[in-house]
């Protein structure tokens, strides 16, 4: 609902705002000089004040009592009040005095706060109830209680008066004021309606991402009982939105040791598994998104701006690359692509940079965004930058309020928390009680270094989820509201839409920061510490050799530790200690040069080919945990032998391989062979190795002609040497017909004996009868072999058994 004054009784609203500045004078004093305008305002207009070191006293504010005071309740008030000085203080009380005037002025809760002084304006309208004690040494404390009904506070009630109300305690000693504390309460009237819509951006990310890879046993402690834990129970809650780093959704792999130290001696390597501490916050983060709105802030907090313009596409690519592998594995599809500035870099340059890499929307402060910072109505948190550099470009912009901001990021636990929040429940009132028609959206996003404190932040939160003039909203209606550009930007508009920043050009945008107790616009912007290029052109030097190593490996799980190291080395926090990521960059370079160093080539003393081909082993050894496919490529020195195609070979884990590449020779004479392994992709994984290789294939060549003559020789002398001896004479064969007796009773093929015998036989009786009738032969002179039966030298007559 707007706020604003009733329209048909403007007169008499003229005589309430008298009678109500009148009652302020009877009841505290004047009202027309505040205490707080005498005292100087703080450094920062959203931190507690912090007490003179010669304070007597210091006073904390327990607790400040109901969130929202209403016609017929009671203001209470706990203070724990602190002896600083050296002498025993008697007769302590506690006083309470207040402003009845409503407060419409931000600047003006700044300088209340930022008072310390005892306030001895006017009477006070309550003291301290109970028994104080009747001494406090130095260094005791006691806490002292306050109390006070609406209708002794006398603010009025009518429903335009709500809002903001100064109150202040003060702490007295044998009726001597000593030391004041200033604090706020909300009026809220019967029948009061206005209400403004609140979200709560928080920055989901770790101050190191790296810091598991580097500090495994600091970020162990950090997650059970240190920032990341209290950011886990921060980030549980539903009524917070998330600007989530997804590095803390991917745990790294890393070697599991025992007792977190590798055993002394063991030359076994660890095993990998999942950071332990690292999976517990994803797991707990993963199941916590639910409905709430999702920001995606770059892996690691790389900064994209300097990556970009140092040229480091590379490492640019890989952190969108992670960013998106880790959204896909966990679901999680997030609204818009964010990235930040702070407000004192704040201009159009900057917005400019953010389109070019790919963001869709940009964190910026709403003070760097209005021509007044403090300007009578604040508008909603969002608004559209159209590109000067880029045509037809567009970013949507978040603009959080930096004041509201800043006071959450205090809500750490050395901070007075119950201070900060009765600030921002006043900050947000008086807010809401601005004259605007039109609704409004703020939005709250501390720090992403703020070290909070759930208890402080989740009492703040319960806090507005009390509050009657604040309604809890999302960051993703802020973002819709840019995508629609459904908005006004006259705040007395009357049409439903939300009162926004509007479409911003060029030379909306400027330099904001805190100044004497206020955000304001600056002369000049800081001109922003990108990173180093040069350290920059290292780390992605290193990113190469690893993604070539990645690609070689079955399992590239034992690079996440240097991977990491290189992304978290990129981080937006790193700008302005150029130190920081050049010694990462030098320990990650180390990481790659200890796994590479785990593939080797073998080299041989050297090699000899006395033939036109050869193989040339080549022995890959393989010292990491999980198998590679890599490919052996030789090369010559000399044009005196052709290598033929590389060998591509698996590698099996803590294991050797041999390959083998063919070598043809061409010419006699010694050459260089150099050996380098390779990915498939030819990306090379080792140094090259050299090893000698003599050539002859000559002499294989004359050798062989020499065994060929040799044995044609061989064959020449044979064939003479039978022909001089005839050896080439036949013995003759016996042929007959076979015994049919002895195959009837064996089964078996014989000669029969008897026909040879009878041919033998009847050739004698010729021969002797030839004899009688011609010349007798001559002694010794053997039978015409043609005269012979046939027979083999084998068959050798048997006996007629008959």
């Amino acid at each position: 609902m707007p706020s604003s004054l009733p329209a048909a009784r403007p007169v008499l609203a003229a005589l309430l705002t008298v009678l109500v500045i009148a009652s302020s004078v009877l009841v505290s004093g004047p009202a027309t000089l505040l205490p707080a305008a005498q005292a100087a305002p703080a450094a920062s207009p959203s931190a507690p004040p912090v007490p003179a070191e010669d304070a007597p006293v210091t006073m904390d504010l327990v607790s400040l009592t109901p969130t929202s005071l209403a016609p017929g309740g009671t203001l209470r008030a706990e203070v724990e009040v602190t002896n600083a000085s050296s002498e025993p203080l008697t007769d302590l009380d506690l006083e309470l005095r207040t402003r009845s005037s409503r407060v419409t002025d931000r600047e003006a809760l700044a300088s209340w706060q930022a008072d310390t002084a005892p306030d001895i304006e006017g009477p006070a309208i309550a003291t301290s109830s109970g028994t104080p004690p009747a001494s406090l040494a130095p260094g005791e404390s006691t806490t002292l209680v306050v109390e006070a009904t609406a209708e002794k506070l006398g603010y009025s009630g009518e429903t335009y008066y709500w809002g903001t109300r100064r109150v202040s305690l003060t702490a007295v000693a044998d009726d001597e004021p000593l030391a004041g504390l200033r604090t706020f309460a909300v009026w809220r009237p019967d029948g009061a309606d206005v209400r403004i819509t609140q979200s709560t951006l928080l920055p989901v990310s770790e101050a190191d991402a790296a810091s598991a890879v580097l500090a495994p046993e600091e970020h162990a402690a950090s997650a059970e009982q240190g920032r990341l834990d209290a950011l886990r129970a921060l980030a549980a809650r539903e009524d917070v939105d998330w600007w989530l780093d997804p590095a803390l959704m991917d745990p790294p792999t890393l070697p599991e040791t025992a007792g977190g130290e590798e055993a002394e001696g063991s030359s076994a390597a660890p095993s990998l598994r999942p950071d332990p501490a690292s999976t517990a916050i994803a797991d707990e983060l993963d199941a916590a998104v639910g409905e709430r709105t999702v920001l995606a802030a770059p892996y690691a907090g790389a900064d994209l701006v300097s990556l970009r313009e140092s040229g480091a596409m590379l490492l640019e690519g890989a952190a969108r690359d992670a960013a998106d592998g880790v959204w896909e594995a966990r679901g999680i599809s997030p609204r818009a692509q964010v990235l930040g500035v702070p407000g004192a870099e704040a201009d159009a340059e900057a917005l400019e940079d953010m389109i070019e890499v790919g963001a869709t929307a940009a964190v910026v402060p709403s003070s760097s965004l209005r021509p007044d910072p403090s300007s009578a109505v604040t508008p909603s948190s969002v608004g559209v930058y159209e590109s000067s550099r880029t045509e037809g470009a567009q970013l949507s912009v978040l603009a959080p309020d930096p004041v509201l901001s800043e006071e959450f990021s205090q809500l750490t636990g050395d901070s007075d928390a119950e201070q900060t929040r009765q600030r921002l429940l006043a900050e947000t009132a008086t807010i809401a009680s601005e004259y605007s028609r039109a609704p409004r959206h703020l939005l709250i996003s501390p720090s992403a270094g703020a070290d909070l404190d759930p208890a402080a932040a989740g009492a703040v939160l319960d806090a507005f989820a009390e509050a009657p003039w604040i309604e809890s909203g999302r960051t993703s209606t802020l973002l819709d509201t840019a995508d629609q550009q459904a908005w006004t930007t006259d705040p007395g508009a009357d049409g439903g839409e939300p009162y926004a920043l509007g479409r911003l050009q060029a030379e909306d945008v400027h330099p904001s920061g805190p100044s004497d107790g206020s955000w304001r616009v600056l002369e000049e912007t800081t001109e922003a510490q990108l990173l180093d290029p040069a350290v920059l052109e290292d780390l992605e030097g290193t990113w190469r050799r690893l993604d070539a190593l990645g690609e070689a490996m079955e399992d590239d799980a034992p690079l996440d530790a240097a991977r990491r190291e290189i992304l978290g080395a990129t981080s937006l926090a790193w700008r302005g200690d150029p130190g920081a990521p050049a010694a990462r960059a030098e320990d990650a370079a180390e990481r790659a040069d200890a796994l590479q160093d785990r593939i080797q080539v073998v080299p041989a003393s050297g090699y000899n080919v006395v033939s036109d081909t050869a193989a040339v082993p080549i022995t890959i050894t393989n010292g990491l945990d999980t198998p590679i496919t890599v490919k052996a490529t030789v090369t010559s020195d000399r044009p005196l032998v052709q290598v033929a195609e590389p060998a591509v070979v698996t590698v099996p884990a803590h294991g050797q391989t041999n390959a083998s590449v063919d070598v043809e020779a061409v010419a006699n004479g010694s050459v260089t062979l150099t050996t380098t392994l390779t990915t498939e992709d030819d990306r090379q994984l080792t140094d090259p190795v050299d090893v000698p290789l003599t050539v002859n294939p000559s002499w294989e060549n004359w050798t062989t002609l020499l065994l060929v003559i040799a044995m044609g020789l061989l064959v020449v002398v044979g064939v003479a040497r039978a022909g001089r001896t005839g050896s080439s004479t036949r013995a003759p064969a016996i042929r007959g017909p076979e015994d049919p007796e002895e195959l009837a009773r064996t089964g078996r093929t014989t000669l029969d004996t008897s026909v040879p015998e009878r041919t033998w036989t009847e050739r004698a009786r010729h021969r002797d009868g030839d004899a009688a009738d011609g010349p007798a032969e001559r002694p010794g002179t053997a039978p015409d072999p043609d005269d012979a039966p046939d027979h083999h030298p084998d068959d050798t007559p048997e006996e007629d058994p008959r």
